[in-house]
């Protein structure tokens, strides 16, 4: 009794073994005769030459784009580090916690898409008004407690705050937020978050970006410690 079988694909073994053996059709050449390649990507290609001419040159323009891509996310890197360094300079000479705050934000609104900068300071007792979305929290508030998991992981994290977070952070205003990225503050004192909020998507990844970020919020935190003296 004929038993029906499952027709076995051969093509990946196939194309495993030329892979292997790129001589095989020099090696064979009368089997070059008995191919036909009649219609490849909607043109007509009469030989494998053609084929692998026309292969490399579409393999040669994406190369090209890609390198092209390269060069100008380069170019962006190397000028958003130079602004960031120049940027530094004008945050150390501020003269006032209003000031400090304000130049800041409007540096981040340019470079960073940051349409909401939320900086906590967790203090025994306050010493300076709240100025815009600069606030002095008890050392015990809620909000520090939240973000223990940020401290402990003590480094940047982005597109990570759960929407309750995001509601507790930014109120009425968290319905406009797309992208996070949130920041410690626990290499001074008073322990603190450095958060922004972006009304894009997709703003923020990791990479020589939020390394900048995390230098001006270094800088930014020293300036405030020594404006509040």
């Amino acid at each position: 009794m004929a038993v029906n079988r499952e027709p076995v694909d051969n093509q990946p073994v196939v194309i495993d073994y030329l892979g292997r053996n790129p001589n095989f059709f020099l090696d064979n050449p009368t089997l070059l005769s008995e191919l036909n390649l009649p219609h490849v990507n909607g043109r007509n290609i009469s030989s494998l030459i053609e084929y692998q001419v026309d292969y490399l040159r579409k393999n040669e323009q994406l190369l090209k784009s890609q390198i092209a891509s390269l060069s100008k996310n380069q170019e962006q890197s190397d000028r958003l580090a130079e602004e960031a360094y120049k940027h530094s300079f004008a945050l150390m000479d501020a003269t006032s916690i209003e000031s400090l705050y304000d130049s800041l934000f409007l540096f981040l609104k340019h470079e960073y898409q940051c349409s909401h900068l939320m900086i906590f300071f967790f203090v025994e007792k306050r010493p300076y008004k709240d100025y815009r979305n600069l606030r002095f929290k008890p050392i015990h508030s809620k909000l520090r407690y939240l973000f223990s998991g940020l401290y402990n992981v003590n480094k940047p994290l982005c597109d990570s705050l759960p929407s309750e977070y995001i509601d507790e952070l930014f109120g009425e205003e968290s319905n406009k937020i797309k992208s996070t990225v949130s920041l410690p503050i626990n290499n001074d004192e008073p322990l603190g978050l450095f958060i922004l909020g972006s009304q894009e998507y997709n703003t923020y990844q990791q990479g020589s970006s939020i390394t900048l970020l995390n230098h001006l919020k270094n800088v930014f935190v020293k300036q405030c410690n020594t404006l509040l003296r």
